[in-house]
């Protein structure tokens, strides 16, 4: 169980979920084509529509849909969206990041994103001091709603069928990763296809099962069993 990989939210796991909420991430998309995209009202709920009728899910795929109607480049957008996000309310916490190795030295962990990749630099950045390369340096991988494309289409953890692809795009089986997450949609999506699933909150928070799995703890706790 202990060597299983790690699948590691970021939003509401990293840090708490009322230090940014999805409301911050919508209205900076909203200025972003707003702004710089120039996209008026009738397309944009026109746009809107054909993802939902879609199935396409997530707030990626509708920002994917803007961009490949109107001809703007997906990451500008993602990047010019991210500038107006106020990440100020998030603290620092070197201790978690502390945890987050120690755990990492003993089996696979890696930072699992339905937000893009430049979002959780910017989180990695204000809550540890780290960047994305400074993680993966210390061997944690991130990865970001682009990790789940196929066809055009981004498959967030929810959807049915994104755990399952993430997972054989990591080449890790599904059987062998504990997804660690605050939406019990995705801890239902997780164990739905066999995967392990802890979920993360006020009361439990990454910190407290972090320390429970720390290789230390699991040796006292064997060697108490011995006893």
């Amino acid at each position: 169980m202990q060597n299983k990989t790690l699948l590691v939210d970021c939003d509401g796991v990293l840090y708490p979920s009322e230090a940014l909420t999805l409301k911050d991430f919508v209205e900076a998309m909203k200025e972003t084509y707003r702004q710089d995209v120039k996209l008026d009202g009738a397309t944009q709920a026109r746009i809107s529509e054909e993802t939902i009728a879609q199935n396409k899910l997530g707030l990626f795929n509708y920002i994917k849909a803007v961009c490949d109607y109107t001809g703007y480049g997906f990451e500008n957008f993602c990047r010019k969206m991210f500038d107006r996000v106020d990440y100020s309310n998030i603290t620092r916490d070197d201790g978690l990041y502390q945890n987050i190795k120690n755990v990492a030295q003993n089996q696979p962990v890696m930072i699992l994103t339905n937000n893009h990749i430049l979002h959780l630099d910017k989180v990695l950045q204000q809550r540890f001091g780290k960047s994305v390369f400074d993680f993966e340096a210390d061997g944690i991988q991130c990865y970001d709603i682009t990790l789940s494309e196929k066809n055009g289409v981004f498959y967030p953890k929810h959807d049915p069928q994104g755990l399952a692809f993430i997972s054989k795009r990591i080449g890790v089986p599904v059987e062998s990763c504990i997804l660690v997450d605050d939406m019990p949609r995705n801890i239902t999506a997780a164990r739905n296809i066999g995967m392990s699933a802890v979920l993360i909150s006020d009361k439990f928070t990454l910190k407290q099962y972090l320390t429970q799995i720390a290789p230390q703890n699991i040796s006292r706790e064997k060697e108490n069993e011995r006893r």
